[in-house]
């Protein structure tokens, strides 16, 4: 399997002095609904598609409970999820009020290492291009040209720049994975 990823340059926040340097991104190519899943998981099995959504939604019905009662979910070998929140901190317990003060509520979801060791298996990677200013490069190498003439790839060429870097649509149809979604 082959993950796609742009490369974009980013300054180092604690050295915000420092030469920007540059990191790779993922970059998505299309978004799988729950449904195109299950028609693909199911395909060579007695499950109908439908039957695999159903149950689905049921579980995901019946989380809110168990993480509302203090118990983490385990989700067969996707992983575990749980309850995770902050809180204003004060100095005389008494004070301390649940309603006002926990903040900052979300359900922190671990992979489990089995299912993350199957998809680190064979993986490689594939540059789809270079991100700047809000610009995407179809590769290193029309960047690089760019660099060095100051010309723009040519319009429906390989690529042209659309999109703000980490979320905006790619050319193609694909999408820059944006990891604070």
């Amino acid at each position: 399997m082959c993950a796609k990823y742009k490369l974009t340059q980013r300054k180092n926040p604690i050295k915000k002095t420092d030469t920007p340097l540059w990191y790779a991104i993922p970059s998505t190519v299309n978004r799988q609904t729950t449904r195109a899943v299950c028609k693909t998981v199911t395909r060579n099995t007695t499950t109908a598609p439908t039957e695999l959504e159903s149950s689905f939604n049921l579980v995901v019905d019946g989380i809110p409970h168990e993480l509302q009662q203090g118990n983490s979910v385990q989700l067969g070998r996707l992983g575990w999820l749980r309850l995770s929140f902050g809180s204003e901190g004060v100095e005389n317990i008494k004070e301390f009020n649940p309603s006002s003060m926990i903040k900052n509520i979300k359900v922190v979801f671990t992979l489990s290492k089995e299912l993350l060791a199957d998809i680190k298996k064979d993986l490689t990677f594939e540059n789809v291009g270079v991100v700047e200013e809000g610009f995407t490069f179809p590769d290193t190498s029309s960047y690089l040209k760019y660099k060095e003439t100051g010309q723009l790839p040519v319009q429906g060429g390989s690529g042209t720049g659309t999109g703000e870097e980490g979320g905006g649509t790619e050319p193609g149809g694909g999408v820059t994975e944006d990891p604070l979604e």
